[in-house]
């Protein structure tokens, strides 16, 4: 596949700028209870989804241009107290229900991660978009790798407004 009769910039920066306003949509108004809830106890709650959504868009981000993650160069990993490495990929439903953490926090760390990931993305060049990124368990063009992370964000945008219509009914958006 060709990337270049597109802006391949501007269009996943525009899917990444509309999933951000839907999180804040959708925690608009969210206590912490309510931002924690879980449904079962095999279910994540509204703030590990948008933490776990963060974290993956800094890693495969840094990953693609060489950088470092925020999360560890922001010191988000401490204000989290959260290993460095972690991302949620693999979380155990103790490691769900454990993780509590404040509504100013969260969204203040998915805020960055946002602003830097337009920037990245906003930046990258043809042949970046084509460079092999390391992606879960293969390689893929940074492109794809993208793609993924853009389609994964938005089925946790969706569990994160199905969530909240459960928390707070209908009528909230």
């Amino acid at each position: 596949m060709t990337t270049s009769h597109i802006d391949l910039n501007g269009f996943i920066v525009a899917q990444f700028e509309g999933q951000s306003r839907w999180i804040k949509t959708a925690t608009d108004g969210l206590s912490d209870d309510q931002l924690h809830y879980r449904p079962t106890a095999d279910s994540n709650s509204i703030a590990w989804l948008i933490w776990h959504l963060s974290r993956w868009r800094d890693r495969i981000g840094s990953r693609i241009c060489v950088e470092d993650e925020i999360w560890v160069s922001g010191g988000w990993a401490e204000k989290f107290g959260i290993e460095a490495e972690r991302t949620g990929l693999g979380d155990t439903p103790e490691q769900v229900e454990a993780f509590r953490v404040d509504r100013d926090l969260l969204l203040g760390y998915a805020e960055a991660v946002h602003e830097t990931t337009v920037k990245r993305v906003s930046g990258l060049t043809q042949d970046q978009f084509d460079q092999p990124v390391g992606y879960i368990q293969d390689e893929r063009p940074a492109w794809s790798a993208l793609v993924s992370v853009l389609s994964d964000s938005g089925q946790h945008i969706g569990q994160v407004s199905y969530l909240r219509g459960m928390v707070t009914g209908l009528g909230w958006r």
